[in-house]
């Protein structure tokens, strides 16, 4: 699991991007329309027990992106008739399980018009998907079922955890044999089975990218305070974002990115017993890092995925505050 500050931090910045948008369209007369639903109201929640200062940070954060994305999105300000109604809502948790990683959703119904931002409190992690026993990743993230090489390859490793979980063992208590005998192990057996899906099955590499940052084209929000900016990135996937208004042009261009063909390596991050980097080819590179998620031993391990590069092309824009 995130820790309880990140789910916090994160989910306030998801009800600040809604309060901010809507505030700002609604003063321009535009039709708009919040969804309420539980995903909102639980953001709105996290959102309110921070004290105003913060909120405001928030905030501002938030308004930072907004003269940015009108000129990407001009549907964002393009109201055709009085029907012609902007809703924006807050996507539920579960969506990003089922490969949508849009956390907050503009769209139109007259005319037809949608688009999503990914929201990142200072963090840009993309998935923290869990390594397991009985997890099969390899049917999940890639709809190909792992080989019994890769079970029998993983048995002894859970089959250590099992004799020390009986025995209420935290991770540290471990000392290095949670690296030798659970972390390094796993990760050559993880790194193994990608290999061998890969070599026996097409579209892998472009698969694994879509599950990682979804199947929805999106924008991608991250709120940085240590730099005091704003990063906003266009994954526009299939040329499906960054479309014209009926009444008006997109004044900036977010080229379209595609999907990696290859994967070029997948080795050992130099001096570390905890990372993979995976090395793909369109400037696409993806870093697995493996942890675990609890005091206590447990029987699954979690990942921090990042993604460490992206198509040069892809537009990425830094808003400093």
């Amino acid at each position: 699991m995130r820790s309880g500050g990140q789910v916090k931090n994160g989910k306030a910045f998801e009800f600040a991007i809604v309060k901010t948008y809507a505030s700002y369209l609604q003063e321009q007369g535009l039709n708009v329309k919040i969804e309420d639903n539980r995903a909102l109201r639980n953001a709105q929640k996290y959102y309110l027990e921070f004290p105003q200062n913060i909120q405001q940070i928030f905030d501002n954060a938030a308004f930072q992106t907004i003269e940015t994305m009108v000129k990407i999105e001009p549907n964002l300000i393009c109201q055709t008739s009085d029907n012609d109604v902007l809703h924006i809502q807050i996507n539920k948790d579960s969506d990003g399980e089922s490969g949508d990683v849009r956390d907050v959703i503009f769209k139109r119904y007259h005319p037809s018009w949608e688009i999503g931002f990914s929201a990142k409190n200072n963090n840009d992690a993309i998935k923290h998907s869990r390594l397991g026993r009985t997890l099969d990743f390899g049917m999940k993230w890639l709809g190909v079922p792992c080989t019994k090489q890769y079970m029998d390859d993983i048995k002894p490793i859970f089959d250590y955890l099992e004799g020390v979980i009986k025995e209420q063992v935290t991770w540290q208590e471990l000392g290095m044999d949670k690296v030798e005998k659970v972390y390094c192990p796993l990760l050559k057996a993880f790194a193994d089975e990608i290999f061998r899906i890969d070599q026996n099955n097409p579209d892998i590499p472009s698969k694994l990218v879509e599950y990682l940052i979804g199947k929805h084209p999106f924008y991608k929000v991250i709120k940085d305070d240590t730099h005091n900016m704003v990063v906003v990135k266009a994954f526009n996937i299939k040329g499906k974002l960054n479309k014209n208004a009926k009444l008006e042009v997109a004044r900036y261009r977010t080229p379209k990115i595609n999907m990696p063909t290859r994967i070029i390596e997948f080795a050992p991050k130099e001096n570390s017993e905890t990372t993979y980097n995976m090395v793909l080819d369109g400037g696409w590179e993806i870093s697995f890092r493996i942890h675990n998620a609890s005091t206590l031993v447990e029987r699954s391990l979690k990942f921090d995925i990042q993604l460490l590069g992206n198509p040069p092309i892809l537009f990425t824009q830094h808003l400093f505050q």
